[in-house]
């Protein structure tokens, strides 16, 4: 046997190149050498496997009689063959003897788990390994699959590598894609022992998942009765797989297969190779789905359920089939097949991974890339949503040059009559409010509400999509106040000033309500004492029919925004308007001296600029901002009303023996939910299961952004044990949103259910994302960050308008920090320092 020297690592074959240009990089990889049986090339050896395969191929020697005697040729090679260069190994260790063939760990030819490794193998049984793995080459389905892909057997040579043995205490493999198909997401599967112990599932394993650009990490470990038997990574573990997997891509490219293993905490580096369960050619792999929570993540966070995303799903296509209409028009035939190439792209602007709500961000693109000036545009978009990662996917286009330019003029034509037509939209919504308080009864038959669902769905989404032109009109001028004052740093505050801004009238109206209840003690211990010691349905009885002016006032509040809730958009989002006793608890709990302050503290801005340039583009970015918060008031109260009409439908399928509960109608689909009273069989048992997975859902850690190949992969998170990777890291930097220094306590906010405005007050809110809803706890902070989120997100709004420090788009924050720990703000700058963690003050 040859030992091969480093200087011929060209000629090792790719597996043990790959060992020796990572251990040049400075990876750990245990002590190796590579050798070759030095007669292989002999002209002898070289002509009998030659009169071999011929004969195999005037079939005169069937496959299984060809590897039968190239095994035992190869293997009398090996015991023939002068080992002195392998005996000057240390003959007290261990050591591991791999494949290298010229023709293994190829893109086109993998060969994986054809040939044969031998572990833990000591000095004095290093031949009859080598043999074997030598051997292997030739084995009946490595030969198969050798001759399948028409490589010549004087091609092929089995090159061995010899390696110090690590006893691993724990190892695994290390994939830094999925190769399910999700680009992004990195998998790696640990156990105890070695490598070998996992590949043939002798071992309980835990899995990995890590989302680099998300910085996202999580584990999930196998239990059985109740004791954890896989390994439990430590955070240092952690960091140092994951350090690996960026070394390896640097030095190989993306999608990589690595072994390793940890030795005493120590990591090595067994091999690596390409991925090669993908079905095309990796160096053409790319995501043809593309999902991103940025900006959606405000309406829907958390989970949401079937009968919502099928609602929205709906709605996005129309709103979008509206707006691609009204800019490419529909008088010609040549319009109308525009339109319909564009048909399914309409039809999945969003999409739903486990029980989270995602943009089908390449179908966005592919959209606003009709716009003119879309190479401006859309950079201005992605920094008005908060999207992190702005490579634009090549996505098809359907129109001409000459179509081009009519796109052109008529969004144009649409941009200067944003602002008239969103007025007229604000008219046109009391219409159809009226329409609904007319036409919709708590007796209606299921006919009926489905027929008042489709009067409102048309009368809605008639004109609907000019909101998505003004939002364009606020993101563009927005963008350009931002860059006329990106020398000012005090800019931010010319955004604030939007007099009656939609989303603080609920805050102000519930301050004042709650100060005027104080003011009639009487009055206040009557409602302690209905909400103490009544049922929920004579709380609603109470508020639907009292007298006392204060109850009308109740009355009044919940009906103009009784759905302003957190998580309003929603569903099944309990409201105030579906569930008037907690409206009641809400103004009970609310204490007075928080009404108090909270109404000195909603004051409005009145900053401007003197330049006649800077002051255009400011009102124009007010005026946008405003009448996108007011259409976004209304929406609430649509949703508020498809929300009253699905309750009182799933009450009518109760009662026709349909549903069991009311709320299960939101576990339905729009189309299951209006065949459901036209059919025979039971929905109880996929209700059920529809429930089960949506908790498990919910156990899922959120991730921002998942690049499919080709389909949607789902995690199965069943009976699993998740933890999070925690950051040790101090500082941390977003988008500067609203200026202020500020040193305080975390409060983090991952579900806002159990949190109260008394919770938040002098602390600094963290979180993934708000929502409308969360005003009133906004009012009591002394701070907010989130995870997600742009210059135009409810969190930047709100806390401009309340001079509140506000830092948004903040990567991994929410792993970071925990409740408790103090912290210092920057709102100018968008940064972020932890002082303290919590209990070490």
């Amino acid at each position: 046997m040859e030992k091969l020297l480093i200087a011929d690592k060209t000629t090792w074959g790719s597996k043990a190149l790959n060992l020796a240009l990572m251990q040049e990089y400075g990876l750990p990889i245990p002590a190796f050498s590579v050798y070759r049986l030095n007669t292989f090339r002999e002209g002898t050896q070289q002509a009998y496997l030659a009169r071999k395969q011929a004969s195999y191929e005037r079939e005169e020697l069937s496959l299984e009689g060809l590897s039968e005697t190239l095994q035992t040729w190869s293997r009398e090679l090996v015991k023939a063959a002068d080992f002195q260069q392998v005996s000057e190994l240390q003959t007290d260790g261990l050591y591991s003897v791999r494949s290298s063939a010229t023709v293994e760990d190829s893109r086109d030819t993998s060969f994986a788990g054809q040939f044969k490794t031998h572990l833990h193998v000591p000095a004095h049984q290093l031949r009859e390994a080598i043999a074997e793995v030598v051997s292997s080459l030739y084995s009946l389905s490595s030969l198969s699959y050798l001759l399948h892909h028409n490589i010549d057997l004087n091609e092929a040579e089995m090159l061995v590598i010899v390696q110090e043995m690590i006893e691993g205490d724990v190892s695994g493999v290390y994939f830094t894609a999925n190769p399910q198909g999700v680009l992004n997401e990195h998998i790696a599967v640990l156990g105890f022992g070695t490598g070998d112990q996992i590949v043939e599932d002798r071992v309980p394993t835990t899995t990995l998942t890590h989302y680099p650009m998300d910085q996202l990490t999580y584990f999930e470990v196998t239990e059985e009765a109740n004791v954890v038997t896989s390994p439990i990574p430590t955070d240092a573990q952690i960091s140092a797989l994951e350090a690996m997997a960026s070394q390896v891509n640097e030095l190989f490219g993306p999608f990589m297969d690595i072994e390793f293993t940890f030795k005493d905490q120590q990591l090595y580096v067994l091999q690596a190779r390409p991925i090669t369960t993908f079905e095309q050619d990796i160096s053409e792999l790319e995501a043809k789905i593309i999902l991103d929570n940025s900006n959606i993540i405000e309406s829907y966070p958390g989970t949401t359920t079937p009968l919502t995303f099928s609602f929205i799903q709906a709605a996005y296509s129309s709103v979008f089939r509206g707006l691609a209409q009204r800019i490419v028009g529909t008088k010609s035939v040549k319009e109308g097949e525009i339109l319909n190439a564009y048909e399914a792209t309409f039809q999945d602007m969003i999409a739903m991974v486990n029980s989270r709500v995602y943009y089908q961000i390449q179908n966005w693109y592919q959209l606003l890339q009709l716009l003119p000036f879309s190479k401006k545009i859309i950079p201005v978009w992605q920094d008005m949503l908060g999207v992190r990662q702005t490579a634009i996917p090549q996505t098809p286009s359907h129109i001409s040059g000459w179509q081009r330019v009519k796109v052109s003029f008529n969004i144009l034509k649409a941009f200067k009559s944003a602002p008239k037509l969103m007025q007229q939209l604000d008219r046109d919504f009391q219409a159809i409010e009226q329409i609904y308080l007319t036409d919709y009864s708590s007796s209606a038959s299921f006919q009926q509400l489905h027929e008042l669902f489709v009067t409102l769905k048309e009368a809605v989404l008639d004109q609907w999509d000019i909101t998505l032109v003004n939002d364009l009109y606020a993101f563009v001028f927005t963008g350009l106040q931002k860059y006329l004052n990106k020398k000012r740093p005090e800019a931010e505050l010319e955004l604030t000033g939007i007099e009656q801004i939609e989303s603080m009238k609920p805050a102000n109206e519930l301050a004042r309500l709650v100060i005027e209840i104080h003011q009639q003690p009487d009055y206040h211990r009557q409602l302690r004492r209905i909400h103490n010691n009544s049922h929920n349905t004579l709380i609603r009885s109470f508020v639907e029919n009292d007298q006392h002016y204060l109850t009308t006032a109740i009355r009044n509040y919940i009906q103009q925004y009784g759905n302003r809730v957190p998580e309003e958009l929603k569903l099944e989002t309990a409201t105030y308007q579906t569930h008037p006793e907690l409206f009641i608890e809400a103004l009970l709990n609310y204490p007075i001296e928080m009404s108090q302050e909270s109404s000195r503290q909603l004051n409005y801005s009145t900053n401007g600029s003197f330049n006649p340039i800077r002051r255009y583009v400011r009102e124009q970015a007010l005026q946008g901002i405003r009448y996108r918060e007011s259409s976004r008031l209304n929406r609430t109260r649509i949703y508020g009303m498809m929300r009253q009409i699905f309750l009182t439908m799933g009450q009518r399928l109760v009662e026709s023996g349909h549903l069991k509960a009311v709320e299960d109608v939101f576990w339905l689909t729009l189309d299951e939910l209006f065949a459901l009273p036209d059919t025979k069989t039971g929905s109880a048992n996929f209700i059920q299961q529809r429930k089960e997975k949506y908790q498990l859902d919910q156990g899922l850690p959120a991730v921002n952004r998942y690049l499919f190949v080709d389909q949607l992969i789902e995690k199965n998170n069943v009976g699993i044990h998740i933890a999070t990777k925690q950051s040790n890291g101090e500082t941390f930097s977003g988008i500067a949103c609203s200026k202020g220094q500020i040193r305080a306590e975390v409060i983090k906010i991952d579900s806002i259910q159990a949190i109260s405005p008394q919770d938040t007050r002098g602390k600094i809110i963290v979180t993934r994302m708000t929502d409308p809803g969360w005003v009133h706890l906004l009012t009591q902070a002394s701070g907010i960050i989130a995870e997600r989120g742009s210059m135009l997100s409810h969190t930047a709004i709100i806390s401009r308008e309340l001079g509140l420090p506000s830092i948004v788009n903040v990567s991994g924050i929410m792993a970071a920090l925990e409740t408790g720990d103090i912290i210092e703000m920057d709102g100018r700058l968008g940064t972020i320092r932890r002082v303290a963690k919590g209990g070490s003050r």
